[in-house]
């Protein structure tokens, strides 16, 4: 006679006995999953055995498993056949076509919005899931807790499709969790797989009775504790002994009830925490969003994550005062060899992959990194404090866990804004030091020896230039599989050139230059191996020694720019030491003598640009003999004219104008060097329009002219006028200020100044003309304004200028220096009296009122930071 069941769900089970037998076994969902005993349920009916496990294996589940991801697949022994997953075409089986993109159709009621067919797929997988793990569950304790029980029904079985539902569960919630945080740039979809790694953790826990740290709560609770940190990972670093896991582990007791009646416990079953990976690609979602605070966000995650790893570590301890021989056959449990050969059972998988490693500390730096937020330096430098001490303690136990990190020191490097303070620089130069030790040290070949290439190495390797050495498929396997440090030792020349004038900057920016050709050697020659490399012969082929050779394992690969050489040539212009300049000619002559190398041979040297020229040229006016100065700018200038790929050169040769400017001071021959290099760019422009001489050239050509003492003052007048002429006329008006500039205007007055010597009346009826003109274009500097003032007598600035606060559209276009009062000055005491026809606003009451607002805020904001790091300390 066949038999009939009925549904069994959760909802309907309320009995009080189950609940303490197997409360420990269950999740938050099943908590008080109990069965009714009453007689309506007394009726013999197969459990929902057969229904669970066909929805389990059909089309359903193959939503859940991807053959190609690792670490989601089902024990051997279970023989499910579960079908591949085809992502171009979408097909299952069946017959079934999901095509996985970006519908264009309406969402179905239920799905989310924003989200692709894939995603919302994956989360309609997980609540399925959801229900058969519900329902395997709920069969399996009616049968071990009622008494008038069918004896065909094997226990064993529902037990193992309750196990089996609950790793197809963990499967879904990965899947879920990697789909939606894949959808860069949706705060939704990041929210969505917060909250399921949150009820995924929270689904393992709760039988522990242990309740996570809620990421909703008030973010200023939130931060790691650093001592908490370590003394945790310390306790559970002392339980993960090195030990050899076997890859079977024993069988457990087979059955509730033998056949000698004997009773015997079945393990018990819990629900796969999230894996590493799944806590990096929540990771990886915040890293790359725009949520607020996501810094914070992380560092609960962490907290979270050494909770889950403490509590599994606890647990299962032999020395814990709760142990009992049972535990041993829980779900999960590996076995282990200790270092004395004793045989031992662990939950060691579970805790490595909850304990946070490297790649997690660098997914959180690289949050704070991108913050605005004012502790976040802090949070950093806390963070990298706390990684040392788990990779210190650690290392050898923890997959992914490695002291010095490059990542960690790469995403800490691109975290830094500001190295005139003290402790920022410090640092800075800790973490490249030690990031460029473990990339160029042989002893860290096998870094990437057993790691899968992630997602972050692939959009490295996306971003690669496409040159000679990316161009075959070896290559580019080679790249892939190392890490891009060019922006990490790229933005820490950069900030180095901040602090241009400072002494001894110049020299740390050439020695971080100097390690990132390290970094390209070593790359091109591998790690350890010798600059010249002899091919293997027939002798040797198979000799390990000679494969690493052919071989070389890379950590990292660099690509050096022009920008980061134009960096340092910056500082060589700024450091106005005459002993600079030659090392400025050295590094610009290597990157020329790269340009007659082939591609291969240049060694990572870039070939120079019109900016390396002229921070090059620029860095001679610090010499102190200026005709050797000269000498070796027009040797820089000629060598430049036969570069072909350099398609604007003007600004060279103003570079050389302006060196011509400060050595040539006071010298007759300054008006015909100064014509002379004009005449050429005009020569050059025939044949490169980048050239063509610009408003700039032509201001400075007149600097030269009012510079220069040469004796025939009426031709070097009439130049200069010609010039000023030629700037006017591309102006559109009478006020437009496009190619006249403050600087030309102040030229052009010093010019009638120095060199109209014949007429003074003349000559101040034309400096007076030049500054209404400069007034009315907004051009009225402070260089402009004392030319004026020094030119005409005092009654008459006065009637002109009058007294106090210059008019707002005198000064509108201003480039150089400003003034703002009409003594030439910005401002200081008695500026701001009042006078006579101004309106009263209360401005000193206002001012005092907000001055006494900004010092308040002050002490406040330094008062709250002073609390924050005792209470983290």
């Amino acid at each position: 006679m066949a038999q009939h069941r009925p549904a069994v769900s959760t909802r309907a089970i309320t009995s009080t006995a189950a609940s303490s037998s197997f409360g420990e076994t269950v999740g938050r969902n099943s908590l008080s999953a109990n069965i009714p005993l009453n007689d309506k349920y007394h009726m013999h009916w197969r459990p929902p055995f057969s229904w669970t496990m066909q929805n389990m294996m059909m089309s359903t589940s193959t939503t859940l498993l991807n053959p190609n991801d690792t670490g989601n697949t089902l024990p051997e022994d279970q023989n499910v056949t579960i079908a591949p997953e085809k992502e171009e075409q979408g097909e299952m089986e069946g017959g079934v076509s999901v095509p996985f993109q970006r519908s264009k159709k309406a969402k179905s009621k239920g799905a989310f919005s924003g989200f692709d067919d894939r995603a919302n797929a994956k989360l309609t997988a997980l609540s399925k899931a959801k229900k058969e793990a519900e329902d395997a569950q709920a069969s399996y304790l009616w049968l071990t807790t009622a008494d008038d029980v069918d004896t065909n029904f094997d226990a064993e079985d529902l037990h193992e499709e309750w196990n089996l539902s609950e790793q197809k569960l963990a499967i879904a919630y990965s899947q879920a969790i990697k789909y939606t945080s894949r959808l860069t740039n949706n705060q939704e979809a990041t929210e969505t797989a917060e909250r399921l790694l949150f009820e995924w953790m929270n689904r393992f826990l709760d039988p522990f009775g242990v309740l996570l740290a809620d990421p909703t709560m008030d973010p200023n609770t939130m931060y790691l504790n650093r001592k908490r940190m370590v003394r945790t990972i310390n306790k559970v670093a002392s339980k993960l002994t090195p030990s050899e896991i076997s890859s079977e582990s024993k069988p457990a007791p087979s059955t509730l009830k033998g056949e000698d009646g004997a009773s015997s416990t079945l393990p018990k079953i819990r629900i796969s925490p999230p894996t590493s990976k799944d806590y990096i690609n929540l990771l990886r979602a915040y890293s790359m969003s725009k949520a607020y605070r996501k810094g914070q966000q992380c560092e609960v995650l962490m907290r979270n994550m050494m909770q889950l790893a403490k509590t599994v570590a606890y647990y299962y301890d032999e020395d814990d005062e709760t142990w009992t021989e049972a535990r041993a056959y829980d779900v999960g449990m590996e076995s282990a060899v200790s270092g004395e050969g004793n045989e031992m059972k662990k939950w060691r998988s579970w805790v490595n992959e909850s304990v946070p490693n490297s790649k997690v500390f660098a997914l959180a730096i690289k949050c704070h990194a991108g913050s605005t937020h004012s502790e976040s330096l802090e949070r950093i430098i806390l963070l990298n404090h706390v990684h040392d001490t788990f990779s210190s303690c650690c290392e050898s136990h923890i997959p992914g866990m490695y002291k010095d990190d490059p990542y960690v020191l790469f995403h800490s490097i691109k975290a830094l804004k500001n190295l005139q303070k003290k402790e920022e620089k410090e640092k800075g130069h800790e973490w490249l030091t030690k990031l460029h030790k473990f990339v160029t040290s042989p002893e860290n070949a096998d870094y990437f020896q057993e790691r899968e290439i992630d997602g972050e190495l692939k959009n490295q390797s996306k971003e690669l230039n496409q040159t000679d050495a990316t161009s075959s498929p070896e290559a580019s396997a080679v790249y892939a599989q190392t890490i891009n440090v060019t922006s990490a030792y790229t933005t820490f020349i950069r900030l180095i050139a901040r602090l241009r004038g400072t002494d001894g900057v110049a020299a740390d920016a050439l020695q971080v230059l100097n390690r990132m050709h390290r970094v390209h050697n070593v790359f091109v020659n591998g790690l350890g191996n010798p600059e010249t490399q002899t091919p293997p012969t027939d002798e040797t082929s198979k000799n390990e020694d000679t494969e690493t050779l052919v071989n070389p394992k890379r950590i990292a690969h660099i690509d050096i720019h022009a920008n980061a050489y134009n960096l340092v040539l910056g500082l060589y212009r700024d450091s106005k030491k005459g002993e600079d300049a030659p090392k400025a000619i050295e590094l610009l002559q290597r990157m020329i003598d790269a340009g007659n190398e082939e591609q291969e041979n240049r060694r990572g040297v870039p070939l120079p640009t019109e900016q390396s020229f002229e921070f090059t040229i620029m860095s001679l006016a610090n010499m102190p003999d200026g005709k050797k100065g000269i000498e070796e700018a027009e040797r820089l200038i000629e060598l430049m004219q036969e570069k072909d790929d350099l398609e604007s050169p003007v600004a060279v040769y103003n570079a050389f104008i302006t060196v011509c400017n400060r050595k040539l001071f006071g010298k007759a021959q300054l008006y015909d060097k100064a014509l002379n290099i004009l005449d050429k760019m005009n020569e050059m422009s025939k044949k490169n329009p980048g050239a063509t001489p610009n408003p700039e050239t032509l201001a400075l050509v007149m600097k030269s002219c009012s510079l220069s003492a040469h004796e025939d003052h009426e031709s070097v007048l009439a130049t200069a006028s010609k010039l000023f002429s030629q700037l006017v006329k591309q102006e559109s008006s009478e006020k437009s200020a496009v190619a006249l500039t403050d600087r030309a205007y102040y030229y052009m007055m010093k010019c009638v100044d120095t060199h109209m010597v014949e007429d003074p009346v003349a000559k101040k009826d034309r400096i007076e003309e030049l500054f209404s003109e400069a007034c009315e274009r907004g051009l009225c500097s402070a260089n402009v304004l004392t030319m004026f003032k020094n030119s005409v007598s005092e009654e008459d600035y006065h009637l002109t200028v009058g007294k106090g606060r210059l008019a707002d559209h005198w000064i509108a276009n201003i480039t150089g220096p400003r003034a703002l009062y009409t003594d030439g000055s910005k401002g200081g005491a008695g500026k701001n009296a009042r006078r006579k026809g101004k309106s009263t606003s209360d401005w000193v009451k206002k001012g005092k009122v907000k001055e006494s607002e900004r010092v308040t805020k002050k002490k406040d904001k330094k008062a709250k930071k002073f609390f924050k790091r005792m209470k983290t300390a």
